[in-house]
């Protein structure tokens, strides 16, 4: 099978490790970064992160965009000065810049489809994860209404 590697250029990355945790006031911790190409990570491998408040805010950010509510949307990690720019660049293309301490490091064009899905594909995973767990928050309510909202 031949894939279009064009749109496979950011993966956005949520590894279950020893970093996949929960704390005492029930914030979900974990590893979250993206994969940009072959051998580019942001903010860089392996980051850990509110990995649950961060895909809702991920999925919130690409579903006002793509919807056509805003033009752009900076979507923050949690932790550290790292935020994703998305902007509607043309019918189905997104620009995603990767902005450390407001300047931006990167830019990527990617297929909204394609991102899309495998956002909400990453998110499915993360909340099926946390339920299996018995790990429920506000960010992981958030992440179960988004995953429905999102179509692609």
């Amino acid at each position: 099978m031949t894939t279009d590697k064009a749109w496979l250029d950011v993966l956005l990355v949520v590894e279950e490790s020893e970093f996949f945790t929960r704390s005492k006031s029930g914030a979900i911790w974990g590893t979250v970064y993206f994969q940009i190409g072959d051998n580019q990570f942001f903010p860089q491998k392996g980051w850990t992160d509110l990995v649950a408040a961060f895909l809702a805010s991920w999925l919130e950010g690409l579903r006002r965009v793509t919807g056509g509510i805003v033009g752009t949307e900076r979507v923050h990690f949690f932790d550290g000065p790292f935020a994703v720019d998305i902007s509607l660049t043309e019918k189905g293309l997104l620009n995603l810049s990767f902005v450390h301490k407001e300047k931006s490091e990167l830019s990527k064009v990617v297929e909204v489809k394609q991102l899309l899905a495998h956002s909400a594909s990453v998110a499915r995973e993360l909340f099926s994860k946390c339920e299996h767990k018995g790990w429920n928050n506000q960010d992981t309510v958030a992440l179960a209404a988004l995953i429905k909202q999102i179509r692609y």
